[in-house]
């Protein structure tokens, strides 16, 4: 049975600035599969941002398809596993199928339950569909300033929570109260974020990410204003995560963190002009320095 989450096909954004063309992404074509450490590289201003923001649905293509596998709606696996079918499953997640899925059903994980064109939804099935299925970080973590690190995290489980949902407020803080005692910040929980270092800040900007666990982590240069040692602790949070089985697309520029994912796509011009694949996702540090001088002959033959 397949594991692929993402399929991009000819992903084309051109942007006009009078008569000049810019195409930012040209004709892109790859595939991310479940449990998977993605990570885009390529000089500034090679397309690696705007890639991400069109398979986030931040800003709409101009070609290609973008297909996802559809998570089921935020309900439990059991209700997938006892003759429910992926139309139910997807009317669940507020999702009309018909439009725009494949009609068929992943049962070797029963959290997901067709294939959707991300392409042809409107703005406001694309927002249900990010709620249930995409966590996004940015290099500016984006916090609510006047809200706790708890309540910061804690926010997506009030958006996601259907009316009449069973789950209580002291139930969704105690979830989010784990996360922050397992990622050392239940120290912090009840501090603004002003209160916080970049890093922390970050860690908990990546907690809000994935705190509904979606099946997808998109992160965007989530290490870029960082120190080193803020960026030891925000990776060492993303392995941990990926370890577990969460997916991950992140852009960088850091060599250092591009080595902790499994595989490296490399942008030029718009397109992918390379690819590296890492043996071993869960490389060990006496591996680390191997994966990075792995990464540094590959980018040098491209030009870095």
């Amino acid at each position: 049975m397949s594991r692929k989450l993402l399929e991009v096909k000819n992903l084309t954004k051109t942007y006009c600035e009078g008569a000049i063309e810019n195409r930012a992404v040209d004709h892109v074509s790859l595939e991310v599969d479940l449990g998977e450490f993605v990570v885009l590289m390529g000089a500034s201003g090679s397309g690696k941002t705007s890639l991400l923001h069109l398979l986030a649905g931040i800003d709409d293509f101009n070609e290609g398809t973008v297909e996802y596998t559809q998570r089921a709606g935020g309900l439990r696996p059991s209700r997938y596993t006892q003759g429910h079918t992926v139309m139910h499953a997807l009317r669940a997640g507020g999702l009309r199928p018909s439009r725009y899925t494949q009609g068929h059903t992943d049962m070797a994980n029963p959290f997901m339950t067709g294939v959707v064109d991300f392409g042809r939804m409107k703005e406001k099935e694309k927002s249900l569909f990010r709620r249930e299925n995409l966590g996004i970080v940015f290099q500016q973590q984006c916090l609510i300033p006047d809200l706790t690190v708890c309540e910061n995290i804690m926010l997506p489980l009030m958006l996601a929570q259907p009316r009449g949902g069973n789950e209580s407020r002291t139930s969704r803080k105690d979830r989010v109260l784990g996360l922050c005692t397992r990622f050392g910040l239940e120290e912090h929980a009840d501090k603004v974020p002003s209160r916080l270092s970049g890093g922390q800040q970050q860690r908990a900007a990546i907690l809000r990410a994935i705190v509904n666990k979606p099946p997808l982590l998109l992160c965007d240069e989530p290490t870029g204003s960082l120190n080193l040692a803020q960026t030891q602790l925000v990776m060492e949070l993303l392995s941990e995560l990926n370890q577990d089985g969460q997916t991950i697309l992140l852009v960088t520029h850091d060599i250092r963190v591009a080595a902790r994912g499994s595989r490296v796509i490399y942008i030029e011009d718009g397109r992918v002009a390379g690819e590296l694949m890492f043996a071993r996702p869960d490389a060990l540090d006496v591996e680390a320095s191997d994966k990075e001088h792995r990464l540094m002959d590959f980018l040098k033959e491209r030009g870095w």
